[in-house]
């Protein structure tokens, strides 16, 4: 996240990928034990018999308060994105690509015990659920970290 002072033109976006979001008033003001979380859409892969997590969609920031449960983090993620309550997802704490299921009593909070990582996807809240969006054409120098379908080359 950048400062509403730093300018654009400044800003090295020749390994990332930039995007810029509203920040909701609840989010703009964090105190001492707030944190900002990334939050990602995943589904799981089996690539030659290897389970894999595929990260898809947009990721979003996502504000968790000391103490906040998974169910109290549901319902503010539930109103953010407008899911109705029949195409809920499974949710789990990643770390390195490895899905740690969460129950509504966890503390979520207590999972993000580092308070900064270099990238997002180091560990991030996954909302777990099939990609229904239409796939898309690829461009030849797409800047991402991941493809829609995996390479199979077969001998």
């Amino acid at each position: 996240t950048f400062s509403p002072k730093e300018q654009i033109d400044r800003i090295n976006d020749q390994y990332w990928t930039l995007r810029a979001e509203e920040i909701p008033d609840e989010e703009r003001n964090l105190g001492p034990h707030d944190r900002l979380i990334h939050v990602y859409h995943f589904m799981k892969d089996s690539i030659q018999n290897v389970m894999q997590v595929r990260n898809f969609g947009e990721p979003f920031f996502l504000v968790i308060h000391e103490g906040e449960t998974l169910a109290e983090v549901k319902v503010r993620i539930q109103k953010k994105l407008r899911v109705p309550d029949e195409e809920f997802f499974k949710f789990a704490f990643l770390s390195y690509g490895h899905p740690e299921y969460l129950q509504d009593s966890d503390v979520v909070a207590n999972r993000f015990q580092t308070r900064y990582y270099y990238g997002g996807w180091e560990q991030y809240l996954g909302l777990e659920h099939l990609d229904s969006a239409p796939k898309r054409a690829y461009t030849a120098f797409q800047n991402r970290q991941i493809c829609d379908n995996p390479v199979k080359i077969y001998n």
